[in-house]
């Protein structure tokens, strides 16, 4: 090597030796610069955290985390700033937008999770609760999410099942009530044309005896009118125990103005055939004007005993109350008028003389005295009523 290209090599050498030393100062001074920016950074952040200015001490944080995106102490004081900015808004939009960027940050943050549930929680809106708690248990794995979430899956399940039993209930109701219905709706035409005969032999037939049958205690069916609130009001017709079925007018849910009762089916050892009272009606009972006709089998009673008796009058709670007219016609046709005064049901003596039957006393006599009407003291009334 010539003297020459040594001299070139030395300063080539010394030249690249400058430029390591220059490049080396330049970048150590850049690496402590930023370093302390981010630490400058950092105490900022912190100092708004203590004074409670939680925005400032986020944007501090996270102009910090952009010089060093690795480093998990900046990540967790951003997800603190969030989380304490969170408590400040509290059940607000602002507060679930909170708690979801601390989220963002930190999946597995179960406390934003449970914050966020238990907002909508609040508002009521349990769908999207259970969407935030099965996101939760997803990232976080915490079972007590996935436990609540099937507390409530359940106990919906449950709601919902008891629900489809009631409205199944309701249509087994409606669908019971629509077979009674036209159970009872060919009788309406019946009593209103007052053709008690055809009703008499309708009543008879072994569906409606066993459609009777049914009716037991308080309980009645019926087929007619009701008032906004449901109550039976106006017209219709309705079953009640032993057999009674009634036609006319309803007013809050009881017999009440005009209507007919009537009875047609009897055991076989009973000697009535059939019983009709017509009259007006209060508080789900006979009260006011009205006639009760009792109709018996000619073959069941003796000659001299009616087998057609009416008793008209005033009755109260279905007892006689007042000057009461019976008009009987026997099985030889013969027809005979007595007139009698009862109170609260039962009937005043009429004459100390002797009835002729024991136990008995005379409350009516023919003109001519030939025939006496007499009483043991029992209550007399519309059948149903008596005794009640």
């Amino acid at each position: 090597m010539t003297h020459k290209e040594a001299m070139i090599l030395r300063i080539f050498v010394g030249a690249v030796l400058v430029a390591a030393l220059l490049f080396g100062t330049y970048y150590y001074s850049s690496y402590k610069s930023t370093a302390n920016e981010v630490a400058d950074l950092i105490n900022k952040g912190n100092a708004y955290m203590d004074a409670e200015c939680y925005p400032e001490a986020v944007e501090c944080y996270e102009r910090a985390l952009e010089h060093e995106e690795g480093d998990d102490r900046i990540r967790s004081a951003i997800v603190k700033a969030y989380m304490s900015m969170a408590t400040q808004y509290g059940d607000s939009d602002e507060a679930i937008i909170c708690y979801e960027n601390a989220i963002s940050i930190n999946p597995d943050n179960k406390t934003a999770y449970w914050s966020i549930a238990n907002i909508y929680e609040g508002r009521g809106d349990e769908d999207t609760m259970l969407e935030v708690l099965h996101k939760g248990f997803e990232d976080t794995g915490d079972e007590s999410m996935n436990a609540k979430v099937f507390a409530i899956e359940e106990e919906r399940a449950r709601i919902q099942a008891e629900e489809e039993a009631r409205i199944a209930e309701e249509e087994a109701k409606r669908a019971e009530e629509e077979a009674r219905a036209a159970m009872l709706d060919p009788l309406k035409e019946l009593f209103a044309a007052e053709d008690y005969d055809s009703l008499k032999d309708k009543l008879r037939e072994d569906e409606y005896v066993a459609f009777a049958e049914e009716v037991i205690g308080d309980n009645s069916y019926y087929s007619g009118d009701y008032d906004i609130d449901g109550r039976r009001e106006g017209y219709g017709v309705a079953l009640y125990e032993n057999g009674y079925f009634y036609y006319g007018q309803f007013h809050e849910d009881m017999r009440s103005g005009h209507g007919v009762l009537m009875r047609a089916s009897y055991p076989e050892s009973s000697s009535i055939g059939s019983f009709i009272y017509d009259g007006e009606w209060s508080d789900d009972m006979p009260n006011g004007e009205g006639k009760a006709t009792s109709n018996y089998y000619k073959d069941r009673i003796s000659a001299s005993d009616f087998a057609t008796k009416e008793i008209s009058g005033n009755y109260t709670n279905g007892l006689e109350d007042g000057t009461m007219t019976l008009t009987g016609v026997k099985r030889s046709g013969e027809k005979r008028t007595f007139k009698y005064t009862a109170k609260d049901g039962i009937a005043e003596r009429s004459s100390n003389d002797n009835s002729g039957v024991k136990g008995q006393y005379i409350i009516a006599q023919t003109d001519d005295k030939s025939e006496s009407l007499t009483s043991d003291g029992s209550e007399r009334g519309v059948e149903g009523f008596i005794g009640e």
